[in-house]
């Protein structure tokens, strides 16, 4: 507040990102204000008279922060709490979240460096900054969001609203308890909503659909709070062969229930979301919502040739005192048809594309969530679909090993023949990727691990479709490769062998459809030297040398097809380095010497062209100690004159 002091006030508000004055105004008293009610980085300037008194620009380390999330709603703060994490770890900020009582049991846990609280609870004069997420329907000045949710995704509008990037990541989740709750494969459903629209309106859907997954070997538990509903001459029941588990349960028995499902299928509402954050592969079916209104799955289900995603048409206000909104065709026949359209056969195609769906294992590896686990031996951990926890101290950084190149995946439709919604999709997992890079890294192994599952159930979803397309194929096999580089660090070398195989199968399958792609060679070569590292760490040396042997038969031909490019005549000199180093476990110290000069000769060639070049110096130097270890443990072996 300026007080009246006989001068004239000078007040200048700024947007530090955009570079525009948003106000610059005389006044005797009062005070100023943007109507802006979203991030946005402000300078503020005021002077009295000629003197300039505050140049203040806005800077959130180190101080309080609060965030609040409407209450009575899950789904949408579930999507949102990521992007708050993200505000945090951006302005480095001391953040409270404001939220519902049950959502805080599940979060309270996974995020100690977070204060959450309940909206009673709030001091709002304590905090630097305040900031609101909601769903802003009649915002049509942007006010309190730079874009319209409806257009951009439920989730994705906190991104928005709080300025941060909009890559979509589930956040982490604290179960008190992360037993598993009965020993036999199962899968999740909710049927239940808090609208009709939100509902599969087809009456013989979900019947249908449990019968299928008893007969493939599922129980079927349903976990909607009510075991039916009825709006008007609408009624929902429980299928009638689920196991009943609806009730006023907390959040972290429903998670509990989530974690260790193969599947669940949902609906728009909040126990998809919270399918999601838990890492269970999720078969959401709607038609009010267009599908980029929640997160990427691609076991999404809508059927285009109904009426579809009124929920994000702007024309149309969601009307939530409505029950049965349906604002194109409510009291027609056409009510609804959105999701009555969508058949249980539909729904059916679906689950049998996720990978290992009514085999006896795993559809999706699990994700870890904050839970506390008590340690288990690892023949255990291995047949609840986890990696073994490391025994032995982490031979490797990460950042090291993603340092060597394990391929990339580009962005936008990467082939002809690619559709909009594949492109999409690659899109996604790229993100996914580009995240899990960025979280290895910074050592944050479980989140990568993360990121890269979400990317593999993507490119899955996407080979599946079209199993002779390269650029699906080749980019599994990328992600593959980055499981693998995670599962070597934390030793489990058994996942990383496993992984790095597949990648390998995948490339020596590409590579022989495709014999004159030296990008594909180039991958076939990378593969079998990453597994290499797995073998020799496994102490299988002889296939570790196999391994060795074929890349550097293939870094060869590669090489000699392009004398003139110098990262792949160094990376030949470092193949044959690789070999050497591979014989001596063997006890070939003949064999390693001679493959060492070979790599030598390459080296001081390379040395020749690029003296200055610190990789070719590294190279060098460490050749020399290696021909002096394997001469001296030469002379060591030989049998004495």
């Amino acid at each position: 507040m300026l007080p009246d002091n006989g001068q004239a006030w000078h007040v200048r508000l700024s947007d530090l990102e955009t570079a525009n004055v948003l106000f610059d105004i005389d006044l005797r008293s009062g005070f100023v204000n943007s109507s802006k009610r979203y991030f946005i980085p402000f300078r503020l300037e005021v002077w009295c008279g000629q003197e300039l008194l505050l140049r203040h620009d806005y800077d959130a380390n180190g101080r309080d922060v609060l965030i609040q999330f409407p209450v009575g709603t899950i789904g949408d703060v579930i999507g949102w709490l990521s992007y708050a994490v993200k505000f945090k770890e951006l302005h480095q900020c001391r953040l409270t979240c404001a939220l519902g009582e049950p959502l805080i049991a599940l979060f309270g846990a996974a995020y100690p460096d977070i204060t959450f609280v309940t909206h009673e609870m709030v001091q709002a004069e304590r905090y630097y900054a305040t900031y609101s997420v909601a769903l802003f329907f009649d915002d049509i000045e942007q006010v309190y969001q730079p874009c319209d949710f409806r257009q951009v995704g439920l989730h994705r509008s906190a991104a928005y609203i709080l300025g941060v990037d909009p890559a979509e990541s589930p956040p982490r989740v604290a179960l008190g308890d992360d037993s598993r709750p009965i020993p036999e494969p199962y899968v999740c459903i909710a049927v239940q909503a808090t609208t009709q629209c939100k509902h599969w309106n087809n009456p013989d859907g979900w019947e249908s659909i449990v019968g299928f997954l008893r007969a493939t070997g599922y129980r079927v538990i349903c976990i909607d709070q009510k075991a039916e509903s009825s709006r008007g001459a609408f009624q929902t029941r429980i299928p009638a062969e689920a196991e009943d588990q609806t009730g006023d349960r907390p959040l972290q028995e429903r998670a509990r229930w989530l974690r260790h499902a193969d599947v669940f299928i949902g609906l728009s509402s909040g126990l998809s979301w919270l399918a999601w954050a838990v890492g269970t592969p999720v078969v959401l079916i709607s038609g009010f919502t267009h599908p980029t209104n929640e997160f990427a799955t691609p076991y999404r289900i809508i059927n285009h040739h109904a009426c579809n995603s009124c929920w994000n048409d702007t024309h149309h206000r969601f009307d939530h005192t409505d029950a049965l909104w349906c604002p194109r065709w409510k009291d027609t026949p056409r009510q609804f048809e959105c999701t009555r359209v969508i058949t249980a056969d539909q729904v059916e195609a679906m689950l049998r594309r996720i990978p290992g769906f009514g085999q006896g294992m795993r559809p999706q590896p699990r994700i870890p969530t904050a839970a506390t686990r008590q340690p288990m031996p690892h023949a255990a951990a291995h047949a609840a679909g986890e990696p073994p926890r490391p025994t032995v101290e982490e031979p490797i950084a990460l950042a090291a090993l993603l340092s060597r190149s394990h391929g990339d995946v580009p962005r936008g439709g990467l082939a002809v023949g690619v559709t909009v919604a594949a492109g999409r999709l690659m899109d996604q997992a790229a993100a996914q990727i580009a995240e899990g890079d960025r979280n290895a890294t910074s050592s944050d192994l479980a989140g990568a691990l993360q990121n890269y599952k979400q990317s593999i159930d993507i490119l899955r979803y996407l080979t599946q479709a079209d199993p002779d397309h390269a650029g699906f194929q080749r980019n599994l096999a990328v992600a593959l490769n980055r499981i693998g580089a995670v599962l070597f660090v934390q030793r489990n070398l058994q996942g990383a062998n496993a992984a790095y195989s597949a990648s390998l199968a995948m490339s020596h399958k590409l590579t022989a459809t495709h014999p004159g792609n030296p990008t594909f060679r180039r991958d076939l070569a990378w593969c079998h030297a990453l597994l290499a590292d797995v073998l020799a760490a496994q102490g299988r040396h002889a296939e570790a040398f196999e391994q060795r042997r074929n890349n550097a038969a293939l870094m060869t031909q590669l090489a000699n097809a392009a004398p003139g490019d110098p990262p792949l005549q160094q990376a030949l000199a470092a193949s044959y380095q690789s070999l050497g180093d591979a014989l001596v476990p063997l006890g070939n110290f003949d064999g390693a010497l001679t493959v060492y000069r070979i790599s030598l000769g390459l080296t001081k060639r390379g040395l020749d062209a690029n003296g200055q070049d610190a990789a070719w110096n590294g190279l060098y130097t460490s050749l020399l100690q290696k021909i002096r270890t394997a001469l001296l443990a030469q002379r060591q072996s030989a049998p004495p004159s």
